[in-house]
């Protein structure tokens, strides 16, 4: 299963064209034995545990929370809180979009979903995930380092993106710092671990509009990769297959078009090599969990 509600599967972005946006940041003191709903959320989280000890529920384990543990919660992650009692734990948070989406949401209850309701959640509203590895779960050692980071962009409970323009660019670009101090200890893609040989065609992947499975085994041959150890690798490096890797792409440039533009869906298909509008349909809404025309409309509620 995904990072996504329900299985359904998110397209990587390409690192090089994000544009982190901060929501909202804030400080949270949880009640002796509190404890959330189940829940998702439509955005991404990074939470930092100041003080106090609990409970984090996420991926069907149990991880202890205390001082210093910094968590990372992507956009549909289901996940429950739970504090202990005797010292419950304050949280500093941080939601946020890799890039800008627009929602019909005016306050911050409504960037959750809770499980327990009938309703399933819209997977329109669902930020998208960056194809970079970041650890959930991560113990950093200057605490009061990252906490002094966190000031610089505490946001009013009920503000969202900031009051006016300028507090809104500064906000932003005070996360942005935080943000990049967060990635240098937590992104795999940071380290120096992994094959060179297999960065360099990520890079490639990146620089391109449009590349094929076959094209990218290809390249890897030229550069003295077989076609196992390339397929070894690049999950190792990756998560996925090189196709499954590919289809996610893909699919996320679907979605920036029918979000961004006008152009038919036929027209969609045919920019993307499916062979009519009934294959771009099935494959969209196998990974995705809607047609094109579902998610266009949702999109644009």
């Amino acid at each position: 299963m995904s990072a996504a509600y329900g299985g359904n599967e998110q397209a990587l972005i390409d690192p090089t064209v994000l544009h982190p946006f901060l929501l909202f940041a804030q400080r949270y003191a949880f009640y002796p034995n509190e404890s959330s709903f189940e829940r998702i959320a439509y955005m991404n989280a990074i939470i930092i545990v100041e003080t106090g000890e609990g409970h984090l529920h996420m991926d069907n384990r149990d991880y202890p929370m205390k001082a210093g543990t910094l968590v990372y919660i992507p956009a549909g992650k289901m996940h429950r809180w739970r504090a202990a009692q005797s010292e419950p734990m304050i949280h500093r948070t941080a939601y946020f979009d890799w890039n800008p989406r627009q929602r019909p949401f005016v306050s911050e209850g409504q960037f959750f979903h809770i499980l327990s309701l009938h309703s399933a959640p819209l997977s329109v509203y669902m930020d998208e995930e960056p194809a970079i590895r970041i650890e959930p779960i991560t113990k950093i050692d200057n605490l009061p380092l990252w906490l002094s980071y966190h000031n610089r962009f505490l946001t009013m409970p009920g503000r969202i993106g900031g009051a006016d323009m300028r507090e809104a660019i500064r906000l932003r670009g005070e996360f942005q710092v935080f943000l990049s101090l967060f990635l240098s200890n937590t992104s795999k893609d940071a380290s120096n671990n992994g094959d060179p040989r297999i960065k360099e065609l990520l890079k490639l992947v990146a620089s391109q509009a449009e590349i094929e499975e076959q094209e990218l085994v290809q390249y890897a041959e030229q550069i003295g990769l077989k076609r196992s150890r390339f397929y070894a690798l690049f999950r190792e490096e990756t998560g996925l297959s090189p196709k499954h890797y590919m289809t996610r792409r893909k699919l996320q440039r679907i979605k920036c078009d029918l979000r961004q533009s006008d152009v038919t869906i036929t027209q969609i298909a045919e920019k993307y090599g499916y062979s009519s509008i009934h294959v771009l349909s099935k494959n969209f809404r196998k990974h995705i969990g809607l047609t094109p025309s579902e998610y266009r409309r949702q999109s644009r509620m």
